[in-house]
């Protein structure tokens, strides 16, 4: 939020009062998403109270859980192991201890309580499109989490980061019929599950065109916090696949690689980076 559009007010600096342009500054870059949200809970009938709160991530995740609520539960696996892969922002150990998420989640599934056995599932996370103009895949699931993505671009997005890219294997022969695009980190582990997808994609006879993220690029240091993917100084083009880039992506790479750098894929904004790769055949 831009500090000049808003203020304390006199005598209480408990109290913010807005500023001229805040009304449209918030129209522009929060209200689309807090519409979002509050129709979703009011859906659900889950209400935030002092003692239900939800962090916006919780809020976008547990949206992603319906999205995708009759696959979660049919693989339904122990609380833990599902904490661990949905709420990978919080870890193994987040649902038993927030009480407020966990039973929101055991409601959308319309479940009582979570089984006891341990699974090794992978779930299919999709936000679904009627009649898609295309399939974007994301090797995160933030852009998952903010389903008003699809309905804007009118696409489906299907989460296929990690281990998870077998997932691809299940797309439907009618579904190949659209464009496919995939999202990712711009770092060496992201690029390389691109090579994968693309490489089982291509065997039946399809293809996927990687999304290059828009200008300015938001670069980042390879040794960023949490951040544990390195490129390859032993080979050349870190030992990626020239062929399967363009021109432009294989500049960008380069790029990359010289400077020992990575972009991360939510630091881009997948409206602007789906029409940009529309209008720019690279």
């Amino acid at each position: 939020m831009q500090t000049d559009l808003i203020a304390q007010k006199k005598g209480n600096n408990k109290i913010l009062i807005a500023q001229d342009g805040y009304e449209e500054y918030y129209e522009d870059h929060f209200y689309a998403a807090y519409k979002y949200y509050y129709d979703f809970l009011n859906l659900m009938n889950i209400r935030p109270d002092g003692g239900k709160n939800f962090t916006e991530e919780d809020i976008r995740t547990l949206i992603l859980i319906y999205e995708s609520r009759n696959e979660l539960k049919d693989k339904l696996s122990n609380i833990e192991d599902f904490s661990a892969k949905i709420f990978d922002y919080a870890g193994s150990k987040y649902l038993k201890h927030k009480d407020s998420v966990r039973n929101a989640v055991l409601k959308i599934l319309e479940i009582e309580e979570f089984p006891q056995s341990n699974k090794d599932l992978q779930y299919r996370l999709v936000v679904d499109y009627i009649n898609p103009k295309a399939i974007i895949l994301c090797e995160n699931k933030s852009f998952l989490k903010q389903p008003w993505n699809a309905n804007e671009l009118e696409v489906k997005l299907w989460y296929v980061g990690g281990n998870n890219i077998s997932i691809v294997d299940d797309i439907d022969e009618m579904e190949l019929i659209y464009p496919i695009y995939y999202s990712c980190d711009w770092d060496f582990d992201g690029l390389k599950i691109y090579q994968r997808i693309s490489n089982k994609l291509k065997k039946r006879g399809v293809d996927v065109k990687i999304l290059i993220p828009t200008t300015p690029h938001l670069y980042l240091p390879t040794n960023s916090f949490k951040h544990y993917s390195r490129w390859d100084y032993k080979l050349d083009f870190s030992g990626l696949d020239r062929k399967l880039f363009s021109s432009n992506a294989q500049e960008l790479i380069a790029k990359l690689v010289k400077d020992d750098l990575w972009i991360e894929e939510e630091s881009n904004v997948l409206k602007e980076m789906y029409f940009h790769n529309l209008n720019d055949i690279c």
